[in-house]
């Protein structure tokens, strides 16, 4: 495990640049107002319904059951574990309900450009990359964080008097589900850490998938309604 001990010690620069990214923090001081929370959570949906597409494309390269299975955990997780109800999208949609978003309003938010080239390019590397770089990017480029990614917005969103426990579910359910998706996703990347050429194929997949996170919420900050 030294081989993830010490990327995760490099990608730490970058991760900082997420979890202390100034409108993550907007929202950690709970400073955004109603309509710029409408705004963080119509962008966000865009990369929230790719989510599944990223863990199916990148299960359908991998080539043994073993290195699948937590992907398909977490895929099946994604989709309530069979109750349509809990599916983590359905989940989203009553967050947005909270901030009187409607399905048919989400479904009609044209991405930033900066949120579409995240997504985009995310979905590529899965579904067209070698399968180590998708299980890099999907590993220790963002599962690796994102407990401390939604510990901070959770902790925000409690802060606003007009969002319940249950408005803001759908971040706490994550909080408990993915430090177990990145431990599980170790044990079954670490048998393929066995020479340089895959080695860098981790590496670059999680590098990828941070520099694209960090264009994901640059692009929030820079055309913050209102600001």
């Amino acid at each position: 495990m030294k081989f993830f001990r010490d990327l995760e010690s490099e990608l730490r620069e970058g991760i900082d640049k997420i979890v202390h990214h100034p409108f993550i923090k907007r929202i950690d001081d709970a400073w955004l107002n109603k309509e710029q929370l409408q705004y963080f959570v119509e962008q966000y949906y865009i990369y929230c319904t790719y989510f599944p597409r990223f863990l199916a494309a990148a299960a359908a390269n991998i080539p043994d059951d073993k290195t699948r299975m937590p992907i398909i955990e977490n895929l099946w997780e994604e989709h309530g574990e069979g109750k349509l109800e809990m599916s983590h999208r359905i989940l989203y949609e009553k967050f947005a309900a909270s901030l009187f978003l409607s399905k048919e309003d989400l479904q009609k938010v044209k991405p930033l450009p900066t949120t579409q080239i995240c997504c985009e390019n995310l979905i590529n590397l899965c579904h067209d990359g070698h399968f180590l770089e998708s299980l890099g990017a999907l590993g220790p480029g963002t599962e690796f964080f994102t407990n401390e990614e939604y510990s901070a917005i959770e902790r925000g969103l409690k802060k606003y008097d007009f969002l319940t426990a249950e408005d803001i579910y759908f971040w706490t359910v994550h909080i408990s589900l993915d430090e177990d998706h990145y431990s599980e996703m170790l044990e079954a990347i670490e048998p393929w850490a066995n020479n340089l050429e895959n080695k860098y194929l981790i590496k670059s997949g999680a590098k990828k998938a941070i520099d694209l996170e960090i264009l994901f919420w640059d692009g929030l900050e820079d055309n913050l309604p209102g600001a």
